[in-house]
């Protein structure tokens, strides 16, 4: 095997890095995984994602269904509680990952912050007091903690600001999609305040009046009943002169409302500034359908069939915010998980999981196809968790649940209700390294944790600050006087020219991690950081380019897999003048020509070369299911030009 070394050289310049793919799987697609963040600059969009109501075990339960097995099951008497092996399944699951509290002014009130030792020492503990949806919106919406049942106003009354109205603030755009009444807890705290969370006509009509969204969409059309069949309109929950002015176009928006109409948005082939899609079905996607799910398995049942998926809607809301060039705020919020954890459904908690968990896929293709993970950070959680999924042998223990793939899992819901449970928080691109400096605490089960209003005071105090303020010395403070020379010009006595210089992080392009795709098995990784210096005082722009060798296994040269399998999606970590990372090469199995070819992982232009900019790639290889199992070796060569 060939072994790397680091490189450098002036103005040209050509390294080559060790790849290595062993035979263990991993669900991390080369153009997902980012597991150390993307440095610390704030992102250009932000896409919040929040299955509501699902904790740890939903996406054990949907996991078990799936494949049969799931990261995160754990067992063990109170006060011995451990956390059982297992790999990930769902694409999010390679992100970075953190635990969320999600506590409320009414939990702290009544004695319940969270609390590790009190989590997995007492059963019955996640019980107390737990947040609901509307205090659990505030705090991520607005950073600030409310009381249960108060939307964007804190407990003295005072109305709060919502990351949606800062996003515009800055000249971004702002949307909530939700699979349940877009005026419910969860999209309305990302969009107005109301003392009230179950004033629904008032919530309503100010989100439509909000000039800062941009994007509305959800259930709750008066005109349809929970199968989307049509009925005498109920106006119980949408005032009647709203939803008239709003469906005859007469209040700014755009109105959509056929499942048709949802498509075409999705495709592209409807271009608006400013929708509001109201899907014909009464409160839920699909959850509230007819029909007894008990027994049955996930899409049994029939679906409706004139109403959207919460992927097409959030494919659809991208579209119309990826128009604005600042950039964009959205919550996506698959609402009727919560649903099924209050009706204790599992057939149905799996179902409207499985709908969530596309939506972020289809979320994840459009970053990369349409923006990068050097723009947009995307975040993937949950507000808390519902029911008290586990294993059917809980309380007064933890106990494992158990699952074939293609069969319900064996677990038990404990509660009708919240509990107070930390959340999975999954996030990856923009931003990150900011949240994973943030951590608050450390679980002894799911490890460290930050707070439910991290994100959203990042967003107003660091990442969407608009400006800086000098600082003013102080009395007695010693003032900082700095003079910068800068890089030497044609009148200087050292008329140096400067130099543009290639190197990488020392390491090997490890992939593993193995997972069955189907009709092909998959290892990923992450190629070593490659980094551009340029301090040239004249000059063009630069671009770094890669190809790989085939790998084959040591010794046995007849057992190889050619380089077009290997594919990447690179990204950059961290740049003085933003550089732009090259895009997404596929592998042979995935349409592509694989990293047989030259492919560019980064360029800069002539106004954006100047200083070091850190590129980086995530790797993903792809082989048909008989490839003999080993560990093959090859060399992946980077190479950095200038650009005449």
């Amino acid at each position: 095997m060939m072994s790397k070394k680091t490189t450098t050289r002036a103005a040209a310049g050509v390294l080559a890095t060790a790849v290595v793919a062993g035979a263990s799987l991993a669900p991390a697609y080369a153009d997902q995984a980012d597991q150390n963040g993307s440095g610390d600059n704030g992102p250009k969009n932000v896409i919040v994602m929040i299955g509501d109501g699902m904790g740890y075990n939903h996406v054990v339960s949907t996991n078990l269904y799936e494949t049969g097995q799931s990261q995160f099951i754990t067992e063990g008497s109170p006060g011995a509680v451990i956390e059982l092996d297992g790999d990930p399944v769902q694409s999010y699951e390679s992100f970075n990952l953190l635990g969320m509290s999600t506590h409320s002014q009414s939990s702290i009130n009544a004695g319940y912050d969270y609390d590790s030792e009190d989590a997995w020492g007492s059963f019955g503990w996640a019980n107390n007091t737990p947040t609901d949806s509307a205090a659990a919106g505030t705090a991520m919406a607005t950073g600030t903690k409310t009381d249960n049942g108060m939307l964007n106003v804190d407990p003295e009354g005072n109305e709060l600001k919502t990351v949606s109205e800062v996003a515009h603030e800055t000249g971004r755009s702002a949307g909530v999609v939700s699979s349940v009444d877009f005026n419910h807890a969860t999209p309305s705290a990302y969009a107005v305040a109301n003392e009230d969370r179950n004033a629904f006509p008032q919530i309503g009509h100010d989100m439509i009046e909000a000039e800062y969204l941009d994007v509305i969409m959800g259930a709750g059309h008066p005109g349809y009943d929970d199968d989307g069949e049509a009925r005498t309109p109920n106006y119980g929950k949408f005032a009647q002169a709203d939803f008239e002015a709003l469906s005859a176009d007469n209040t700014g928006w755009d109105y959509i409302e056929s499942k048709t109409d949802f498509e075409a948005l999705a495709r592209g082939e409807i271009t608006s500034e400013k929708v509001f899609g109201l899907a014909q079905v009464a409160s839920t996607l699909q959850q509230n359908r007819s029909g007894d799910s008990a027994g049955t398995l996930p899409g049994e049942v029939a679906f409706n069939d004139n109403v959207p998926d919460l992927p097409t809607m959030s494919e659809g809301a991208l579209n119309v915010l990826g128009q604005n060039d600042k950039g964009f705020h959205l919550m996506i919020e698959g609402g009727a998980i919560d649903w099924t954890g209050h009706a204790n459904q599992t057939t149905r908690n799996i179902e409207e999981t499985q709908d969530f968990n596309a939506a972020v896929d289809t979320v994840i293709d459009w970053v990369e196809e349409n923006s990068s993970w050097d723009d947009t950070l995307l975040v993937v959680t949950a507000d808390h968790e519902t029911g008290y999924l586990g294993g059917t042998e809980d309380d007064p223990d933890f106990t494992q649940m158990y699952g074939n793939a293609g069969e319900l899992p064996t677990v038990s819901w404990s509660s009708p209700n919240h509990t107070n449970l930390l959340v999975p928080y999954f996030f990856k691109g923009a931003g990150s390294e900011a949240l994973q400096n943030a951590v608050v605490g450390t679980d002894s089960v799911r490890g460290d944790y930050i707070d439910n209003t991290t994100l959203a005071t990042l967003l107003k105090e660091d990442l969407w600050a608009d400006e800086t303020t000098p600082v003013e010395p102080g009395e007695g403070d010693i003032p900082v006087e700095a003079e910068i020379p800068g890089l030497p010009g044609d009148d200087d006595d050292n008329n140096a020219p400067g130099s543009l210089v290639l190197s990488i992080a020392d390491g090997t392009a490890t992939l593993g991690n193995q997972r069955n795709a189907g009709d092909r098995l998959r290892v990923t990784g992450e190629l070593p950081t490659v980094s551009v210096t340029d301090t040239r005082r004249t000059g063009a722009g630069w671009a770094v380019a890669g190809q790989s060798s085939d790998l084959s296994i040591a010794g046995d040269s007849d057992e190889s897999v050619t380089a077009d399998h290997l594919g990447w999606a690179p990204f950059v970590t961290d740049t003085t003048n933003s550089a732009t990372p090259g895009e997404v090469s596929r592998g042979v199995l995935a349409g592509g020509e694989g990293l047989a070819a030259p492919a560019t992982l980064g360029s800069a232009t002539e106004e954006t070369r100047l200083g070091t900019s850190d590129l980086a790639a995530d790797l993903v290889l792809e082989v048909p299911v008989d490839t003999e199992a080993g560990t093959y070796t090859g060399a992946l060569s980077v190479s950095l030009f200038p650009v005449d």
